[in-house]
């Protein structure tokens, strides 16, 4: 809001003089404060007695104070403004006038021409000239010297260091004696150039989500020389204040503690979609936690349950007990989790071995083209020669060249031989047992539909399995695989899993087993999140 204050003054001789001034502030505020915008001259009134500020379109006056201000001859509380109205504070004498160009209302001030020095002057700013016999000069010297001191002299002498404001962070410890890296101008505000310096900041949030922020500094959320030391001021507040009042038409939920003014999760999946050629193609979808449940379309089959029998399930190596461990592994640091992989994880009990006599030699894993070519180059070898164990199948004998029509036939029989056994393992016993294997026309009889598993449910947010990795929580605690017969089931828990043990940002608020969590607990604000989930 701009306003144009306009001051009236009179001289000795009766006139009077103006000088303008404009303001940019939320609001104009007047009392007796020399922080308010309009400093108001009479001890009765209070330190900070009104404001003017704009609402729905009008411009309004407002006090806490009981006496009010007096507004065209009457007290009031509230009142909206126009054009010619009279503010009486004191007195002090505020006129609404007609705004020029630029500005979005304009007032005059000046003081009431009885004012009485009585109401304008406070008792101790009459002349004294002096205090129990000392001099006012005396006396001023004597208590600069005391401030010298106490202030300045002992603290030099008696602590080292005594202007620094407190510890510095482990993180800043190489630069702690080096005070000008980050206080570029001695007694100024560090600014952020000084940060970005040395720190390289990933994407911003302020832009465009937080433009509302406006010139937000480094220094406003990372504190340094506090006690503890700690970098990222961690209060509730901070991100509360304006999440907790949205502005109307934003996309954003109100969020203004976790547990009790908070949305349910929302999660990200990847979603397959056809393309006109008839491929398939994925995109992620941002959904309620509650509509993503028995949504999770990976193309995937498998069933958890079975997996995790507590009395274990038959293996190649007999009776086994199976954790969830054994596939889902930590990535380093331990915040999120290791992609599971057929070979690595699989394949000692699902063998894609083909053929009982050579039970060592097993087809690739993921293109099934390649398992078809695979298969036709192993019987061809074998029935061409090339095999040494496969003597009593090979068509050619040492030192016998073969015929361009032995080669055809051959060929055409180990194509067949393959494909019969590829039959056997897309449809019956292999790869249907996890994935979705249809029947087609043309080379490839098979078509098997391509698998991606989503591994950031949550890129915007901070979390650490590592973190939760405690004597009092298991996996399927919250995640609850061993009930899951279906890969469709989506197994992340909701909010109501999370706040028993996560309780409000305030430590007030909570029971004796809940850990207070604040909003940047889980929630960073400059991030760097995969392109595809954006």
């Amino acid at each position: 809001m701009k306003c144009l204050i306009r001051f009236i003054t009179r001289n000795a001789a009766g006139g009077s003089e103006c000088h303008d001034r404009v303001v940019e502030a939320p609001a104009i505020t007047m009392g007796r404060a020399t922080d308010q915008v309009l400093h108001l001259k009479d001890k009765r009134v209070r330190l900070e007695h009104a404001a003017i500020e704009s609402r729905n379109g009008d411009i309004c006056i407002a006090t806490s104070a009981l006496a009010g201000v007096t507004v065209n001859g009457k007290s009031q509380r509230e009142a909206r403004l126009k054009v010619g109205d009279v503010i009486e504070v004191g007195a002090n004498i505020i006129r609404v006038i007609a705004a020029p160009d630029g500005v979005d209302f304009a007032i005059s001030f000046e003081l009431r021409e009885d004012a009485s020095s009585e109401h304008l002057a406070s008792k101790w700013s009459a002349p004294t000239p002096g205090i129990g016999g000392w001099s006012k000069r005396r006396l001023s010297w004597t208590l600069a010297g005391a401030v010298l001191l106490f202030g300045f002299l002992l603290p030099w002498v008696s602590v080292q260091g005594f202007l620094q404001a407190g510890p510095v962070h482990n993180a800043h410890s190489s630069i702690a004696s080096q005070c000008g890296d980050c206080h570029v101008t001695p007694f100024r505000r560090v600014p952020d150039s000084a940060c970005v310096e040395c720190h390289t900041v990933a994407r911003h949030v302020v832009e465009p989500r937080h433009a509302v922020l406006g010139e937000v500094r480094c220094a406003t959320c990372h504190l340094e020389h506090n006690e503890p030391p700690q970098l990222v001021n961690q209060h509730q507040a901070l991100c509360a204040d304006c999440h907790a009042d949205l502005p109307e038409g934003s996309e954003l939920q109100r969020a203004a503690d976790f547990l009790d003014d908070h949305p349910a999760f929302k999660v990200s999946l990847y979603m397959p979609i056809e393309l006109d050629d008839g491929s398939l193609d994925w995109q992620v979808e941002h959904l309620a936690l509650a509509d993503a449940v028995g949504n999770e379309r990976s193309n995937l089959k498998f069933n958890h349950m079975a997996h995790l029998e507590a009395d274990g399930i038959m293996t190649p190596e007999g009776n086994r007990v199976i954790t969830c461990g054994e596939c889902h592994e930590p990535e380093p640091g331990g915040a999120g989790m290791l992609p599971v992989s057929m070979d690595d994880h699989c394949s000692d009990c699902h063998s894609l071995a083909f053929d009982p006599d050579d039970p060592t030699r097993t087809v690739p894993h993921g293109d099934p083209e390649a398992v078809l070519q695979a298969l036709v180059e192993y019987y061809s070898a074998r029935l061409l020669g090339e095999d040494p164990d496969a003597a009593d199948r090979r068509l050619r004998r040492p030192g016998q060249k073969l015929t361009r029509a032995d080669r055809d036939r051959a060929a055409a029989q180990a194509r067949a031989q393959a494909l019969e056994i590829a039959g056997d393992l897309f449809e019956r016993r292999a790869c249907v047992n996890c994935h979705e294997v249809t029947v087609v026309e043309g080379d490839m009889p098979w078509q098997v539909l391509p698998v991606r598993l989503t591994d950031e449910f949550f890129p915007h947010t901070r979390f650490s399995h590592a973190a939760h990795d405690t004597e009092v929580t298991s996996c399927d605690s919250c995640h609850g695989a061993s009930t899951s017969e279906v890969a469709t089931d989506l197994l992340i828990p909701d909010i109501g899993s999370c706040r028993e043990c996560h309780g409000s940002g305030f430590a007030r608020r909570n029971s004796g087993t809940q850990l207070p969590s604040t909003c940047v607990a889980c929630h960073g604000f400059h991030f760097d999140v995969n392109e595809d989930y954006r």
